[in-house]
């Protein structure tokens, strides 16, 4: 049953909707990409865009190690065991639990953890690996969250440097 709030479109609207779709799906967008200047792939496109904010690529191997950080019941035990707490301070530093409750879940953010995450060092994190009961790879989470922010930063300080295009004939 059709809602009496929502305006119908009438059937002229519709037509002329569809035709400008048309019309930029066969003729303005070929028309773009065969006098296009731009030479970078897909994927540099979508790294100049999209590297400002913090988002990269993900390869197989780091969804395995997302999938594993997923197994995360936030128990806390991992926190209890934690030696880093007893070096790191806790304004830096709030426990283990965050690498695969918060850390790995958003790149965007890894810059910001970059102090906490450049003073963790894997031995402080055996013992709190061994103790979970879920069996969540919290050094494996470590390894995969240093080497993202190096991507990240690597690709924000590339976006960052002037770049030249092509001028437009």
């Amino acid at each position: 049953m059709a809602d009496a709030s929502i305006p119908r479109m009438g059937p002229i609207r519709r037509l002329k909707g569809d035709l400008y779709l048309a019309y930029r799906a066969l003729i303005a967008h070929p028309l773009k990409r065969l006098f296009s200047t731009d030479v970078r792939s897909g994927k540099q496109r979508f790294l100049d865009n999209y590297a400002p904010e913090g988002l990269v690529p993900m390869s197989a191997e780091d969804r395995r190690i997302l999938q594993e950080a997923a197994r995360c019941i936030h128990c806390g035990l991992c926190d209890a065991y934690d030696l880093a707490l007893a070096v790191i301070s806790r304004t830096t530093y709030d426990g283990a639990s965050l690498l695969p409750i918060a850390y790995s879940r958003a790149t965007p953010d890894l810059p910001r953890a970059r102090a906490a995450l450049i003073a963790l060092r894997e031995e402080h994190l055996a013992r709190s690996e061994a103790v979970c009961p879920t069996r969540v790879p919290l050094r494996s989470i470590a390894r995969y969250l240093h080497r993202k922010m190096d991507e990240v930063i690597r690709q924000q300080q590339r976006s960052a440097a002037p770049s030249i295009k092509a001028p437009v004939a």
